[in-house]
């Protein structure tokens, strides 16, 4: 049997998913819901390996991810590379580097990616899943300038642009911050056109707690990308004292170990009590009885107005099978446009 093997690099990749339209991201993101299904009620979970870890005393941080599909195969190798000193002695986190390769279900190589832009993609947009529902997105904070903060941005300005009044890059490095804004104002020229505005705050600023304190009290939504070991801000700074109107959505994926936190575990234990725990699962099962559609009040109504008007907390550290379902997108992208090395009789 011969095989075509399709090698893609970061640029590459880069230059393809930036360029998606609208349209074509909802595609994309229907494929990593239609996985994320597949994974947690259909059975699919208990086929994915556990994921291992590897840390080294200079900080170099790695990971080894495998997955499995009826029809697929896969790995991921990612590498924090260990910090650095810059040339004024300054600490300098380098971005994560590695690759991600897929297999069709007879074990036949079908494709080799760099893996930085799909984990920063399939990351971010997975997690803009339940975002994508909210009634009001006006106000965007996200904590971090790194590639997930660039996606998430990106991605924003891409699925909704049109509803964005402004977006604050918080970030201890404004110099970074400013980086990012600029790339994403020249990209957003480019494909988005929205009208969004884009600012950055930082520690150094000498109002910073104050500013910082102001943006989330009302920000409609919180994207949190940092791998932090301290939360980055208290629930009585987003939430107030219950004064709020618009209640936000804070979505958290930088953190993904257990010595990693940002998020107030407050925070948590506020969005999931146990009064507003037993509601919710008064509404799903109301929500599952066949007579709820029936019923103006029934639990679907109220479930759908939570989702979207509610405080809601998504944490995520990466599902497996959301590699493979990006994977796949992007190699038949790759396919559709002639992107890429094609490396015959594999």
């Amino acid at each position: 049997m011969t095989n075509n093997l399709v090698v893609l690099g970061d640029a590459e990749i880069r230059d393809l998913l930036i360029s998606l339209s609208k349209e074509e991201v909802l595609q994309f993101k229907e494929s990593l819901e239609n996985v994320l299904i597949d994974f947690s009620v259909r059975g699919e979970g208990k086929y994915q390996p556990t994921p291992d870890f590897v840390n080294r005393p200079n900080g170099q941080k790695t990971l080894f991810r495998t997955f499995t599909s009826p029809d697929y195969v896969g790995t991921k190798i990612v590498v924090t590379p260990a910090p650095i000193k810059d040339a004024n002695g300054n600490t300098v986190n380098r971005p994560l580097g590695g690759l991600l390769s897929l297999c069709d279900s007879a074990g036949v190589p079908t494709s080799i990616l760099n893996a930085a832009e799909p984990t920063g993609y399939r990351t971010t947009l997975s997690a803009l899943i339940p975002w994508t529902w909210r009634k009001n997105t006006e106000n965007i904070v996200i904590f971090g300038a790194g590639k997930q903060g660039l996606w998430h941005t990106r991605l924003a300005l891409t699925l909704r642009g049109s509803e964005i009044k402004k977006i604050t890059i918080v970030n201890r490095s404004v110099g970074r911050a400013k980086d990012l804004v600029k790339t994403v104002t020249e990209e957003n020229q480019k494909y988005w056109k929205s009208s969004a505005s884009l600012d950055v705050l930082g520690p150094s600023q000498s109002d910073y707690s104050q500013a910082l304190a102001s943006l989330l009290s009302s920000a409609d939504a919180v994207f949190c990308t940092v791998g932090s070991t301290s939360p980055l801000f208290s629930l009585k700074t987003i939430l107030g004292e219950g004064q709020r109107s618009r209640l936000p959505f804070v979505g958290a994926i930088g953190s993904w170990q257990s010595d990693m936190i940002e998020l107030d575990p407050e925070m948590l234990r506020h969005a999931a009590s146990r009064d507003d725990s037993l509601l919710q699962v008064g509404e799903i099962l109301d929500w599952l009885d066949d007579k709820s559609e029936r019923k103006p009040e029934g639990g679907v109504e109220k479930l759908k107005k939570w989702i979207s008007e509610g405080f809601i907390v998504y944490k995520g550290i990466g599902v497996s099978v959301t590699d493979l379902a990006a994977g796949n997108a992007i190699l038949a992208l790759a396919r559709k446009r002639n992107v890429g090395t094609t490396i015959s009789n594999f």
